[in-house]
């Protein structure tokens, strides 16, 4: 007898695992992000905010109000299993719309350090997302976010010197063997970033019905004869900063 990837009935649920099955979050809506920097300024922008615990794991995670809605936010480890089961608890204990902050490496020409990009699909190199979904399935975002996160990104920039693009992206466990030939290879096929937790969350939050969108702010550039890596300037600072406070926006409208 097979077993087929992404099926079967599961022994553990995810409120087993918790210390009380009383656990609820502290509200529904939840940014989940996984820098110090983005962590520390979504912490500036939110109202009447206090850190809360929560039972994922996360370094840190804060409760405030932003335009009078309740949001979360919290940190995960980063990489796809860590974040993975994060947003697991967070959906079994109540949370129900979420948006992922993260940054990317870009693939494509048309994305330099300080761009952002809106995942609408994407390539699952990750192993999480096969334990949820056949090898066929290809994870995606909700398109009620997407809308509302990419209006909210092209109001902020207004007029400033960056691209704000929608495509593919390549959720990688192995950031040290992101090789030049699957690089020029998914650049060809419309995939425009890497990273290592998008293709994950957006599986399973299709998986247990909720709302998530991700958006990535270009860190480096891949496509080049060399690496050419931009953590820490003041071009990607900049665009973190418009990017959580898009993020928050579209949170809130959700």
């Amino acid at each position: 007898m097979g077993i087929t990837p992404g099926t079967g009935e599961p022994i553990i649920e995810p409120l087993e695992i918790l210390r009380s099955k009383e656990a609820r979050v502290p509200c529904e809506r939840f940014i989940l992000t996984f820098t110090k920097y983005t962590f520390g300024h979504i912490k500036r922008l939110l109202g009447s905010v206090e850190r809360v615990r929560l039972y994922v794991p996360a370094t840190d995670s804060i409760k405030g109000e932003y335009k009078g809605v309740e949001v979360c936010a919290t940190k995960p480890y980063f990489g796809a299993v860590a974040s993975a089961m994060a947003l697991e608890l967070l959906i079994a204990t109540g949370a129900r719309k979420f948006i992922v902050v993260g940054e990317a490496g870009a693939l494509h020409p048309s994305l330099r350090i300080g761009d952002i990009l809106i995942p609408t699909w994407g390539i699952r190199e990750e192993g999480v997302s096969y334990h949820y979904m056949p090898p066929d399935y290809t994870p995606r975002p909700s398109p009620k976010l997407i809308s509302i996160l990419e209006e909210e990104l092209k109001r902020i920039k207004g007029r400033r010197r960056m691209c704000v693009v929608k495509g593919g992206v390549w959720t990688t466990d192995a950031p040290f063997r992101e090789t030049r030939d699957k690089v020029r290879r998914y650049s060809k096929m419309g995939v425009l970033g890497v990273e290592m937790e998008a293709t994950a969350l957006m599986t399973i939050a299709e998986y247990r019905n909720v709302d998530l969108a991700v958006v990535l702010s270009i860190s480096d550039e891949l496509y080049g004869e060399k690496w050419n890596p931009g953590f820490g300037t003041r071009k990607l600072r900049r665009t973190e900063r418009l990017v959580v406070e898009a993020a928050l926006n579209a949170i809130v409208k959700a």
